[in-house]
């Protein structure tokens, strides 16, 4: 297994977009035994933190 970061950039929107635009920038450490596969789950993981973020609000 290789060790890879993955940048993680999220948009924050509130309400009705009538402000600034706000970012949340995230790094991750990905373990995977190739590119293919970290991107995969840096993918998967950038999913499912935008779906909690989402409901969280």
């Amino acid at each position: 297994m290789n060790w890879y970061v993955a940048k993680l950039i999220f948009r924050i929107t509130c309400g009705n977009g009538n402000h600034q635009p706000q970012f949340d920038e995230q790094l991750r450490l990905i373990s995977a035994s190739g590119e293919k596969e970290a991107l995969r789950k840096a993918l998967s993981i950038s999913q499912n933190q935008q779906a909690s973020v989402t409901t969280a609000i």
